[in-house]
């Protein structure tokens, strides 16, 4: 069984769900008795400059009539905010990082780790021009016998062309290789020829009452609201999905809507995200976690699909998840996939994958 394991996911300063999915694959493992290291390589240090400009470029735009960039902005600005609660949550939950840039990893030696899990997220899609991404991500930095994956996720429906390349020679360089979706269990066979499973989302592997512990950490704002619907969006919300908002509003008798996007509420971090959410009468959203956290906490719920360019063909981990647990149903529109994959069956295939990965006999 390994002693020291390194865990490279994508480390966002400003992404809740990012921060909560780690937290929760660096718990379960930690269960086990191992000691395990994030790395930080400084991605939204990188890109925080660059936004920056945009943000005032796109601010002027918007003041000489160019309204659709409103909501970027707006975004932006609430990132700013949230940052600082994500920090802490990192400073409380997250054991221990190390902070290394993507070129800085393949100069280091990283003997005295038994083996490193890339994952869980969208680790596998090219976010950026940097030639290091890609093999970063795909652990090769690291001897080939020590690399695993956990819930990878590729988040496009078919590999550029430009990258196919990266992506063969990563894919056939990992010792294990599991995904989150469906689709990425296939693309890998499409690819490489070989079979790899479909694993839960880490976030998912702990229990309500696991993420009821993180949420006392909330402030007490977002403890004392009541009778409310909570609405988290990351993309835009359509005048038609603006009225079924309102509808079933009515029809529940709430009367107040907690949308993160506001002012005070956009600060917030992971666990007050979690607080908002547990005590929610109604959620509605397009986010992935969020929709997770619903699942989690049993709370009635709708799932839209994501209005925003470029995240068009990301639904399908939304309805692989619903899919499992038989909630289609929530879902906004409707949906053509039937139920498949049984939870509580893909939750002890997941444990059982990463007891592989740590090198723990399972006598079952």
């Amino acid at each position: 069984m390994i002693k020291k394991l390194l865990l490279v996911t994508l480390f966002d300063e400003a992404n809740i769900g990012n921060r909560l999915q780690n937290y929760a694959l660096q718990k379960v493992i930690e269960n086990y008795g191992v000691e395990v290291t994030t790395l930080d390589n400084f991605y939204t240090r990188k890109i925080s400059v660059m936004n920056r400009i945009k943000y005032f470029v796109k601010k002027c735009l918007i003041y000489f009539g160019h309204q659709k960039y409103v909501r970027e902005c707006k975004n932006y600005v609430a990132i700013k905010r949230r940052k600082k609660s994500i920090k802490k949550f990192n400073k409380n939950n997250i054991s221990m990082v190390k902070q290394v840039t993507n070129q800085q990893a393949f100069h280091m030696d990283w003997s005295c780790y038994d083996m490193a899990i890339a994952g869980s997220d969208q680790i596998w899609h090219k976010w950026r021009t940097d030639e290091e991404e890609l093999p970063f991500y795909y652990l090769q930095f690291f001897p080939l016998e020590k690399r695993a994956s956990y819930a990878a996720s590729f988040g496009f429906e078919s590999f550029p062309l430009q990258d196919i390349e990266q992506h063969r020679e990563g894919l056939l360089g990992m010792r294990y290789i599991s995904c989150r979706e469906e689709r990425g269990c296939t693309l890998v066979k499409e690819l490489i020829g070989k079979e790899v499973p479909r694993v839960l989302d880490p976030t998912l592997l702990l229990k309500a009452q696991e993420w009821r512990n993180i949420e006392q950490q909330a402030s007490s704002f977002s403890k004392t609201q009541e009778n409310y619907a909570f609405l988290f969006f990351l993309g835009d919300i359509s005048e038609e999905y603006k009225e079924y908002i309102k509808s079933v509003m009515v029809k529940n008798g709430i009367k107040k809507l907690i949308d993160f996007e506001d002012k005070q509420i956009g600060a917030c971090g992971p666990c007050e995200f979690l607080s908002f959410i547990d005590r929610a009468q109604y959620v509605f959203t397009d986010s992935f976690h969020c929709t997770v956290f619903s699942v989690i906490f049993d709370k009635k719920f709708t799932a839209f699909r994501r209005i925003q360019p470029g995240f068009e063909n990301m639904f399908g981990r939304i309805e692989d998840l619903l899919a499992s647990t038989n909630k289609l149903h929530h879902i906004y529109g409707g949906t053509l996939q039937k139920p498949k994959n049984n939870f509580d069956e893909l939750y002890q295939d997941s444990i059982r994958y990463i007891e592989s990965v740590l090198g723990i006999k399972n006598e079952n």
